[in-house]
């Protein structure tokens, strides 16, 4: 009995620890945002470092707009979405690795704004900070 156990509890390791890196095939994700997805980057931030301060500056901002209500959330998020659409190439393309913890910050600010939850906004706001610090350095 023992030996079954054993060997049950091993097999589970093992085929947990041999999952591979996740992948996000973006075609088979739906969102009902309002967030419009084409954005004209023409008044996009000029650099690379303009764009994530213009991300961290909203993003820090987002949480008490979401409290006081108003339009203000929705002007911060198509900030955010403004510069997003500016440094998501280079992210992907210079830290591949980031880029998945940057795509959770961004849903977590669409849904704080779509669903009123400063709670979000501010996690997204903290998970952001650690981020752009490693890929400033």
């Amino acid at each position: 009995m023992f030996a079954k156990s054993y060997v049950i509890i091993v097999a589970a390791v093992l085929a947990v620890s041999s999952c591979g890196p996740t992948y996000i095939d973006e075609s088979l994700i739906t969102s009902t945002s309002t967030v419009p997805r084409d954005i004209d980057v023409s008044t996009a931030p000029k650099s690379f470092e303009e764009a994530l301060a213009v991300i961290d500056i909203s993003l820090g901002s987002l949480s008490d707009a979401l409290v006081n209500g108003g339009d203000e959330p929705q002007v911060l998020l198509n900030d955010i979405e403004l510069a997003w659409a500016m440094v998501e190439p280079e992210i992907r393309q210079s830290f591949p690795d980031s880029h998945f913890g940057f795509y959770e910050v961004m849903t977590l600010a669409r849904s704080s704004v779509e669903r009123r939850r400063p709670a979000d906004s501010s996690k997204a706001w903290k998970l952001f900070r650690d981020l752009a610090a490693a890929v400033t350095k």
